[in-house]
């Protein structure tokens, strides 16, 4: 892959950007819009106005398909390609955004948590490539403190009671967009005190689960869904009074929203919630401000023994104290409890 002198970076800021016009629930709304493909095409990449007259950019065009080989093969990116940018999980956006990246052909390429948003075979993968990419000349840099794991936290604790009061019940749930399966009769209760772990590979269907539980999906209203003992569409279950109860933080709050996790945890915490929601809440943290957030969190539900909680994490370093129930998404609609 031959390099073109210039220098690039890679991390939040640039995903920010590249979200910008959207919005925060509109990946659930339509699969429409620039497509992966477009957002990594040769005029897309080198910002070329499609009007331009004259220039063919013949030479650029012939080393950028060259190019585009390589960095499609290291990061996975033509399956991606016919979906809507704006439809990607986290990691799988960030993972398009490093591709568009190396697509300019960076000989300096400087990296802000770059396994950020990426599960634990896309980190490893994600070390593999940028070594190699060094290997070939290519000048990284990366803060020396995000490019390591730490180690697990303590997971003591435990489920609620089998009689808690149940706060959400999913029955035979199915989610598909195309050919790709989420979920296939699903179900799930969570119940006062759970303190739930969800895992899975980038795409799984992580966000868009507790999507159907924030009413943030619209699907969840053609499913059996019951929150806080009311089902989607039922006198009384807004989605105002629903999200009054709940606490959230995540990543696309981040991106969309603009505040940090510290702020979004706040907000979350203020409301008293019945179930706090937490998708990658260490996410675009540093390691001493991801410490200090979780132990935050650990007091608060440690205070709060009634309020249940599911994280969603990559990282086994990234969930607080306290949960003892786990659940594993794999892809076609595969669950393990």
């Amino acid at each position: 892959m031959e390099l073109d002198g210039e220098v690039e970076h890679y991390g939040f800021a640039e995903q920010v950007a590249a979200a910008r016009g959207g919005w925060l629930q509109g990946r659930y709304y339509s699969d429409e819009g620039e497509t992966v493909a477009d957002f990594l095409s040769f005029r897309s990449v080198f910002e070329i106005n499609p009007f331009e007259v004259g220039a063919s950019h013949a030479k650029e065009r012939r080393a950028f398909a060259e190019r585009k080989k390589v960095v499609e093969r290291l990061l996975d990116v033509r399956e991606l390609a016919r979906r809507a940018f704006t439809s990607l999980s986290n990691g799988e956006m960030r993972r398009v955004l490093f591709a568009r990246a190396l697509l300019k052909g960076p000989a300096k390429l400087i990296l802000d948590d770059p396994m950020g948003g990426l599960d634990p075979s896309w980190r490893e993968r994600m070390r593999e490539i940028i070594n190699a990419l060094r290997r070939r000349g290519m000048e990284i840099v990366a803060p020396a403190e995000r490019k390591i794991d730490g180690k697990p936290r303590n997971r003591s604790g435990r489920g609620s009671a089998k009689d808690a009061p149940v706060l959400v019940e999913m029955r035979n749930v199915n989610v598909a967009f195309g050919h790709r399966v989420l979920f296939r009769d699903f179900s799930w209760t969570i119940r006062e005190g759970d303190r739930w772990i969800l895992r899975g590979p980038n795409g799984s269907g992580k966000t868009t689960l507790l999507s159907l539980i924030t009413g943030d999906s619209p699907r969840s209203y053609a499913f059996d869904v019951t929150v806080f003992g009311k089902k989607r569409g039922e006198e009384g279950s807004t989605l105002a009074a629903v999200r009054s109860k709940i606490g959230m933080v995540s990543p696309e709050q981040q991106v969309y929203l603009g505040e940090t996790p510290e702020a979004l945890l706040s907000a979350a915490l203020a409301k008293n919630p019945k179930l706090l929601l937490l998708d990658e809440p260490c996410c675009n943290l540093s390691p001493k401000s991801s410490r200090r957030l979780l132990r935050r969190i650990s007091a608060w539900l440690k205070a709060h023994p009634r309020a249940a909680a599911v994280c969603v994490a990559h990282r086994p370093e990234h969930v607080p104290n306290g949960f003892s129930q786990e659940m594993q998404l794999n892809f076609n609609g595969h669950v393990n409890l």
